[in-house]
């Protein structure tokens, strides 16, 4: 999952130290996050441990300032496809908020860290995104009844804080810590107990009190004061830290802290007794009498009496009074109770589960792309694989297909109008994941118009915030300046590319793409299992071979007269074969266009037998019964390395010739529009002869490579489950 998440700032500060353990679980978890802030120590901490951070002017309000950071995060969330958005700070989330509209632009998830003031600057303001995190019950009532935010529509999670803390450090004095943000209405703490410390260590001489003020704000200077006057009557009584960016070092030198929040969150996971007390109000000694209230209002102490000097006092001369064995066990107290409920682990699960729940809601589609549903074999077992493995990891998943109207689609998909443009906009909007499946696609072989085509439904597809995935396919040829501009951005735009071919991978660097992430695969159509004929149908075996041929005219290079002497060089090659070795010429049609050609053909031979069109498995089934296979489908080849056997392939694409080689068959017989027929007879006639005295050979080392295929393949749909449920 892709996280962005955007802070006012990354100062030293509760909310802020929040943003810091969130990063750094959810990178933990495998996800992928970048922050953008204004900045601050905090940035510099994530940079140090390589998560990505950005600094946009998310602390100012000004117009000019607005713009910027709208349009960069636009810009970022966007090209760089963000799972989600997390807004921490009413800027970040105003601004997050005002690009809701735009589709393509991830849930945004708004957290709520305290109250915040109700003027009708505010309310017009304030944003919540799609979901609105609370960090207590008090946050979440207030949002419901000040600004009518609906209660399913929020969700309380706490803040969470690291369990890996240094060990304690030891030491003769006995240490209290107070931290906090020390501005007019966070620093009456840190105050009071600069008034008390000379009574403390009036009282309590054994024990050697000191006290340490960390924080920083605009009332350092007063505490600092407040500290010197006291030092003057006990000298080393008091030490005012300023900032402090690591705090688990500053509590591991601490045996009491004092404070209110996620300070004392920290303090408890350090397992420290904790006095709770903040300018609203004071609960004193957190134990189990108080801790369930406590965390109602995220240990801040609002609805506590109000914060005095005697009540602090009388809280402190509690835990000082307390043993040593007395401490220790609200210390362990403290940190079981973080352990169990409020670690940064558990938070940051809780938050990405809510991701993941508000993804899913908004994108549960996914779409293929391919010449689906003009029963084309190669299609056909393409589509089948991929479809049967959806229906396990995403079964309650329709998957989408642009088809033509009639076309003839298998149960459990969407027919989406291939040129209806509304249609596909829309789904691609709910569409999680686009794949571009289904044999070589970037290609402008047949006509410009296929290339177009593939190239827009990615623009858009790139546009309307999903994934792309090109899956299993291959490229190519691709010719032309305008051309191979098109097919690059197409490679360009997709998260991620499966090849079927070392050559395609080749081609697509020739491309100016980067092949270096391209992962080497294998046909999808590989997996497709045999499925034996009827019984009064089954084929002898070794009496048998089969033949495909297909149409060339409307191929580039290729007219009406080269096509016609290459399906008479084939046929010639065929009645060569049979009469050399009495095999009898099976002829397989593998898409509607090729039957009236076998038709035509199979009539100049006495021998043969013309199969109807079948589905991808009955054809396996067939092919397992024949010796060997000689045609112009690179997908005869394929189903031919299914069903074990060897293809001799005639190669009027590039691509037919790559698969012959990398599957492991003979060298494909190259033709061009200008291939004499009676070569191209002698030299198919000539590679039976040879594959004939070496069959046994050839068929080992084919079904040797098939075994590897097929786990490429397989190996493509886990590529395709996790990127699909990658959130």
């Amino acid at each position: 999952m892709k996280i962005l998440i955007c802070s006012t700032r990354m100062c030293v500060g509760g909310a802020e130290t929040h943003v810091l353990s969130l990063a750094r679980a959810f990178t933990a978890a495998g996800n992928q996050v970048c922050v953008l802030s204004s900045g601050g120590v905090y940035a510099d901490k994530l940079s140090e441990e390589g998560i990505d951070h950005r600094v946009l002017p998310l602390d100012k309000k000004d117009p000019i300032s607005v713009i910027r950071s709208r349009r960069a995060i636009k810009k970022i969330a966007l090209k760089e496809k963000f799972d989600v958005v997390h807004a921490h700070g009413r800027i970040p989330a105003f601004i997050c908020g005002s690009l809701r509209h735009i589709d393509a632009f991830p849930p945004l998830v708004v957290t709520a860290h305290g109250f915040y003031g109700k003027s009708s600057a505010h309310t017009i303001f304030s944003e919540w995104g799609d979901r609105t995190i609370a960090v207590s019950e008090d946050v979440k009532k207030f949002l419901t009844e000040k600004y009518g935010l609906s209660e399913k529509k929020i969700t309380v999670i706490p803040n969470g804080v690291d369990t890996d803390i240094p060990p304690h450090v030891p030491a003769a004095e006995l240490r209290i810590t107070t931290a906090s943000r020390l501005d007019g209405d966070t620093a009456l703490t840190a105050l009071l107990l600069c008034e008390l410390m000379p009574r403390i260590r009036r009282d309590f001489p054994a024990l050697r009190p000191t006290l340490t003020i960390a924080g920083g704000g605009k009332m350092l200077p007063a505490i600092r004061d407040a500290a010197r006057r006291v030092n003057a009557m006990s000298p080393g009584a008091v030490t005012v830290a300023g900032e402090v960016t690591d705090m688990p070092a500053l509590l591991a030198r601490s045996d009491i802290f004092v404070g209110s929040s996620r300070a004392a969150l920290e303090a408890m996971s350090a397992s420290l007794p904790v006095v709770l007390c903040s300018d609203v109000g004071c609960a004193g000694v957190l134990d189990e009498r108080n801790i369930l209230r406590s965390e109602q209002t995220n240990f801040t102490c609002r609805g506590e009496d109000e914060t005095t000097l005697d009540l602090l006092r009388a809280a402190m001369e509690r835990v000082l009074c307390a043993s040593a064995d007395e401490r220790l066990a609200l210390g362990r107290f403290g940190r079981a109770y973080v352990v169990t409920r409020s670690s940064s682990a558990i938070v940051s699960k809780r938050t990405e589960d809510l991701f993941r729940r508000m993804i899913d809601r908004r994108r549960r589609g996914l779409m293929l792309c391919g010449y689906f549903g003009c029963r084309n074999a190669g299609d056909d077992a393409t589509i089948n694989a991929v479809l049967s493995e959806i229906s396990r990891f995403a079964p309650d998943t329709i998957p989408a297909v642009p088809a033509k109207r009639k076309a003839i689609l298998p149960q459990g998909v969407s027919r989406i109008g291939r040129f209806s443009v509304f249609s596909l906009i829309r789904e691609l909007k709910k569409t999680r994941l686009f794949v571009l499946c289904g044999g070589s696609l970037i290609q402008n072989s047949t006509s410009e118009r296929s290339l177009w085509y593939y190239s827009l439904l990615g623009f858009l597809a790139e546009r309307c915030g999903a994934k792309i995935m090109i899956f299993g396919g291959g490229i190519g040829p691709v010719t032309g300046d305008g051309g191979c501009r098109r097919a690059c951005r197409m490679l360009e735009r997709a998260d991620i590319i499966t090849l079927r071919d070392p050559d395609s991978v080749t081609l697509a660097g020739k491309l100016g793409a980067d092949n270096s992430g391209i992962i080497l695969s294998a046909d999808a159509a590989l997996n497709t299992a045999a499925e034996p004929l009827d019984p009064n149908r089954e084929l002898p075996k070794n009496r048998y071979y089969a033949v495909s041929v297909r149409p060339l005219r409307g191929l580039r290079g290729y007219d009406c007269k080269s096509e016609k002497t290459i399906l008479d060089g084939i046929c010639t090659a065929v009645g060569m074969i049979c009469e050399k070795y009495e095999l009898i010429p099976l002829w397989i049609p593998f898409a509607p266009e090729d039957v009236p050609l076998i038709k035509r053909l199979s009539r100049r031979l006495p021998k043969g037998k013309v199969l109807p069109l079948l589905p991808p498995e009955k054809i396996v089934g067939v092919l397992s019964s024949c010796v060997f296979s000689v045609g112009l489908r690179m997908h005869m080849a394929v189903f031919s390395s299914c069903a074990g056997i060897p293809a001799i392939c005639v190669s009027y694409d590039p691509k037919v010739a790559s698969f012959a080689s990398y599957a492991g068959h003979p060298d494909a017989v190259f033709i061009t529009e200008n291939t004499d027929k009676k070569d191209l007879a002698k030299r198919i006639s000539s590679d039976v002869d040879v594959l004939l005295c070496v069959l046994s050979e050839i068929k080992e080392r084919i079904n040797t490579r098939a075994v590897e295929l097929r786990l490429f393949a397989k190996a493509d749909i886990e590529i395709l489950e996790k990127t699909y449920l990658l959130k």
